[in-house]
């Protein structure tokens, strides 16, 4: 055993012991002491951990298109302002207050609630912007201080889609699709004045589709949200055509939850495709706005695949798809004529032994029809690929054992692709820069932490905003050469008047002794490391989440924070199984959820018994979703744990969404063996410590069944456990009613640790 000492930065120094493969990452530095006597109270992490508790920000920053100057929306005396600074001379202007703002909105004559902060606003050129409110679609010239009304869509309409060329809106009417012409604002009283009190009907100008019903929707996100799929709407980049997703659910199998404000209590069915059930069939179609038809892309058959990633060609002549197959370990990447719908050809196909999982479409170099960039873990990792328009590869853009998480975008000349990836073993984000030519890469952003980069359109700036521990957020101005121009904000610590909690991230080796993983911890103030000290574990540990990131608090939830005032040592962990740190890492629990990832967290609870300062007989676990799976699991399979809390846990994966579920476990046909090994119904009876259990009643996400099965099966077995239901919250309990959970949750662990 080798022994380490470790200065927090609190009045005082503590001597932990520890295994040699531990590696120390960094401390937190809380801020000043005096006056430092406050505490955190449940309300205040709720309701403030993103506003007044949150560090401060420059909001909405961003280049103005083909300038140097960049805006942002500040508060001045009390109220918001809009600001600009041009990046050569650093000159700064206030362009106006929210109150001329709400004026000049107010003269447009549309009625509607004022503001009383900006909209997101969206630059187009040096003077003019454009924002959507209230379902209204606005443009404001800064220059001569006026403001217009666009367009404006039903207050009925959802899920709008502006396309800022052509100035056209696609929205939803419920389960149809609809789109304004651009810069009409009469059409809207056209369109308003046809449609009956159902919304059924309007002038064949505006409904695309008109067979939208229960069980067939158009225009909306397909495939449960899965594969990076966000949205059911894609704008050819003129704004000439719209591909959209038609979805047919008639298929699949009714899932009853319960209208509780009914006397008596109503159904209301979802569609909700289970793991091994029949799934969805899902088509594109486009709708050519000149022609003013829809018509569908060819991608044929099997029904059950899913389209991902579409993406069109710059001249609007061309579209293009992912098809995954169902058991998701082939994707072929095709290529669509898009004025005839009709498939041209297949440029390649990837496969893997487990899964593929395209989240990203192609996107084209700046003026160019000619190449464009993929995104592939074919190597192990998220990394770009340059791509002829043709099909052929050019070269691998990105290597490394390091994933890309985003593209950012190019220099105006398109010889330059800018990117983000992680680093530091995933605990941060950096920004590089990649010769399109060359493929040589060069490191933009060098300061430890997560940062988030905006360039200017010429690539000579470029805006840096990053936190880490020891740094709430900072903004700096910096050009091309990476000399810092200016410091724009530095934020200083909004925790600076609470009684400070030290933090540390390091690393355990995994379960299997193979793989580090990284671990936060939060101590309580005036941490004294004789005495023990109650533990609280906060799990996830399921795909595409990562917990533990060099960021302002760790990335930690600051109830978390909140926890460890109260007097708690708090533990993450990012086992095997969770994201961004390569494909081997993420697919370590194919087949088998639930196994390495109790292996990997207990061996974070393994570490903190051996610590002096914990009290092993006091330590409690809290996760939601799949972190509530995770917590009941750790619970029924380790006699450590006197206390735990599962928020909307996945009981039984049979019970779970088709896409997800048979990407990780495949059909349960197919896997039986691994099915029933993470069903914690038959763990059940294994139960030890108290565990209280909370779901909400209209969960579409993991549905009621789950916990309500767990429960039963724990009566059937006579095991103790408390249940608590939030009726009418969907998968996680926001608004007003979240401070009630988070203060359940407390006092639940206070209760019983």
């Amino acid at each position: 055993m080798v022994k380490y000492r470790f200065l927090l930065y609190l009045p005082f120094q503590i001597e932990l012991s520890m295994n040699k493969k531990l590696l120390l990452y960094f401390l937190l530095i809380p801020g000043v002491l005096a006056a430092q006597n406050k505490l955190l109270s449940v309300e205040d992490v709720v309701t403030k951990q993103r506003t007044t508790l949150a560090p401060d920000r420059l909001m909405q920053l961003q280049f103005l298109p083909g300038t140097h100057s960049y805006s942002w929306v500040a508060k001045q005396k009390g109220k918001e302002v809009l600001i600009l600074q041009n990046a050569d001379n650093l000159k700064r202007d206030t362009l106006m207050d929210i109150a001329v703002f709400k004026d000049l909105m107010n003269g447009t004559g549309v009625d509607v609630q004022l503001p009383e902060r900006f909209p997101f606003i969206t630059w187009m050129n040096a003077e003019e912007c454009r924002f959507m409110y209230s379902n209204v679609y606005f443009q404001l010239n800064i220059r001569s201080k006026s403001m217009k009304v666009l367009n404006r869509i039903p207050k009925e309409g959802t899920d709008f889609e502006v396309d800022t060329t052509s100035k056209r809106i696609a929205f939803n009417m419920g389960d149809n699709l609809w789109a304004f012409a651009g810069d009409t604002y009469a059409s809207y009283e056209k369109a308003t004045s046809n449609v009956k009190s159902d919304g059924s009907a309007s002038p064949k100008d505006f409904v695309i589709t008109m067979d939208g019903m229960y069980g067939l929707q158009n225009g909306k996100a397909a495939h449960r949200n899965e594969f990076g799929i966000l949205k059911g709407k894609f704008w050819s980049p003129a704004g000439n055509r719209l591909a959209f997703y038609k979805i047919y659910e008639g298929m699949v199998t009714d899932y009853p939850l319960l209208n509780l404000s009914q006397k008596p209590a109503t159904p209301n069915n979802i569609k909700y495709p289970m793991a091994g059930a029949t799934s969805h069939t899902a088509r594109i179609q486009i709708y050519d706005f000149k022609r003013k038809i829809a018509y569908p892309i060819i991608t044929g058959a099997p029904d059950e695949q899913y389209l991902t990633n579409i993406s069109w060609s710059p001249n609007e002549e061309d579209i293009y798809v992912s098809i995954v197959n169902r058991d998701q370990n082939e994707m072929k990447f095709n290529k669509y004529d898009a004025t005839t719908g009709a498939f041209i050809k297949t440029f390649f196909i990837e496969t893997h032994a487990k899964y593929v999982e395209p989240k990203h479409p192609i996107v084209f170099l700046p003026k160019s029809n000619r190449y464009f960039i993929y995104q592939s873990e074919r190597d192990g990792y998220n990394h770009l690929y340059l791509y002829e328009q043709n099909g052929k590869l050019v070269r691998q853009l990105s290597k490394g054992n390091f994933d890309v998480t985003e593209l950012l975008g190019f220099n105006q000349t398109g010889t330059k692709a800018y990117y983000m990836a992680t680093s530091n073993n995933g605990l941060d984000r950096q920004c590089f820069a990649v010769e399109i030519e060359t493929g040589k890469t060069v490191a933009v952003t060098r300061n430890p932490g997560i940062h988030q980069v905006v360039f200017s359109d010429d690539g000579k700036y470029f805006l840096d905003s990053y936190s880490s521990l020891t740094t709430p957020r900072k903004t700096i101005l910096t050009a091309d050469d990476g000399l810092e121009k200016a410091v724009l904000l530095h934020a200083s610590n909004p925790l600076m008047d609470y009684k400070p909690c030290s933090i540390r991230i390091f690393q355990l080796q995994s379960g299997d002794k193979t793989t580090p993983l990284n671990c936060r911890m939060f101590f309580p103030p005036n941490f004294d490391s004789t005495k023990k000290h109650p533990v609280l574990i906060y799990v996830y540990g399921g795909p595409h989440v990562q917990s533990v990131t060099n960021s302002w608090l760790g990335g930690a939830d600051m109830w978390l924070y909140y926890m460890a005032q109260q007097g708690y040592v708090v533990f993450t962990m990012d086992n095997r199984g969770s994201d961004n740190r390569g494909l081997d890492f993420e697919q370590a629990s194919f087949r088998a959820f639930g196994k390495v990832e109790r292996e990997d967290q207990m061996t974070g609870v393994d570490f903190l018994t051996k610590q002096k300062y914990v009290d092993s007989k006091r330590m409690g676990v809290f996760g939601w979703s799949f972190g509530g799976f995770m917590t009941i699991g750790m619970m029924t399979h380790s006699p450590v744990f006197k206390a735990g809390v599962a928020g909307g846990p996945v009981i039984d994966w049979s019970l779970y969404e088709i896409m997800y579920t048979e990407r990780y476990m495949d059909k349960p046909v197919e896997n039986p063996e691994g099915y029933n090994a993470s069903n914690l119904l038959n763990d059940a009876k294994n139960l030890k410590g108290d565990l209280l259990v909370i779901h909400g009643t209209d969960d579409e996400t993991v549905v009621w069944q789950h916990s309500l099965q767990f429960i039963e099966k724990c009566v059937n077995e006579k095991v103790q456990v408390d249940y608590f239901v939030y009726p009418g919250h969907k998968h996680n309990v926001m608004g007003k009613d979240r401070v009630h959970l988070m203060q359940k949750i407390t006092d639940y662990f206070k209760l019983h640790l």
